[in-house]
């Protein structure tokens, strides 16, 4: 395989990595801050109203690491509490605060209009398509690897 091959596909993974940064500057939650606040609010597939840490996690495909920089974060703009479950000291529940909740109604549009655009401009079908890609090519890595991919933090 040629270098070119190689060369375009790290230059498109790195301006891929770069997308955050192309959300609504208005916003005042970073991307992934309001993914995390979007799954607290509305939930991942779980089985009780609060929603715990590694269930968070386990839904967005990140390391522990990842969404505790996330939480922590959240947790100090006042968006989230952390509670300990009393019945298993090891479990820790988040849930969002009516300040958090607010901000998640208040950027919810502004997120959701781009997101649209986006998948409008692009066509649900290669949507679909490059969804299935990218889910491929994490399996391919994660096969490559022998182990979950996850960043180092």
């Amino acid at each position: 395989m040629g270098s070119s091959i190689k060369d375009s596909f790290l230059s498109a993974s790195f301006r891929f990595k770069k997308l955050d940064a192309c959300y609504p500057s208005h916003c005042c939650i970073p991307l992934n801050e309001w993914v995390v606040m979007d799954k607290i609010t509305n939930g991942c597939v779980c089985t009780s109203s609060r929603l715990n840490v590694t269930e968070i996690q386990t839904c967005m495909h990140l390391s522990r690491p990842a969404i505790s920089q996330i939480l922590n974060s959240l947790e100090k703009k006042g968006y989230i509490i952390r509670d300990i479950d009393l019945s298993d000291r090891r479990k820790l529940y988040v849930t969002a605060t009516p300040k958090g909740s607010a901000v998640l109604k208040e950027t919810k549009v502004s997120y959701e209009q781009m997101l649209n655009e986006v998948v409008s401009k692009f066509g649900e079908e290669d949507m679909f398509q490059l969804i299935d890609y990218l889910n491929r090519l994490v399996d391919i890595y994660e096969g490559v690897n022998n182990r979950p991919c996850h960043r180092k933090e």
